[in-house]
């Protein structure tokens, strides 16, 4: 199995623990058509990576969760600009979003969306027509960038 098959399914284990709350081993591995061992070493490349996963002990079963503060990231840690340069990278984002990321860029950007004025969707949207996104950035913007960082 090459590597991207990997991601994509320990993409999914995590979007599966994210949304069930009583996942198992065994369950995800059946759901996954792999097996336990490989599971196992998908929720250990997961936590390696810093995703908050811990197991749960309840009525003689072993269940895996997600953190309870990792779930549901709040968008108001972000500032309305940021939000609207977010919404503004819809367009981009979404034509290079591969599959497994795909649905989730969707969901994301209609929260962006919803977290926004009616006012600025239709001010970013009319840029649209004015401002063309490029690859490559300009030497300027991008030293400009290492400065503030």
């Amino acid at each position: 199995m090459g590597r991207n098959a990997q991601l994509i399914r320990q993409w999914a284990i995590l979007k599966q623990i994210e949304t069930t709350r009583w996942t198992t081993i065994l369950d995800l591995a059946e759901h996954h058509v792999v097996s336990t061992k490989t599971i196992r070493r998908d929720l250990a490349a997961l936590m390696e990576a810093g995703f908050p996963l811990y197991d749960e002990r309840y009525d003689g079963k072993v269940y895996w969760r997600l953190s309870d503060e990792y779930k549901g990231l709040p968008l108001a840690s972000l500032s309305l600009s940021e939000a609207a340069a977010l919404y503004f990278s819809k367009k981009l984002v979404i034509n290079l979003a591969a599959p497994p990321f795909s649905s989730d860029m969707a969901s994301a950007f209609k929260k962006i969306e919803s977290a926004l004025p009616a006012k600025n969707i239709q001010f970013l949207d009319s840029l649209d027509s004015m401002i063309s996104v490029r690859a490559d950035a300009p030497k300027e913007l991008e030293q400009q960038e290492n400065v503030h960082h």
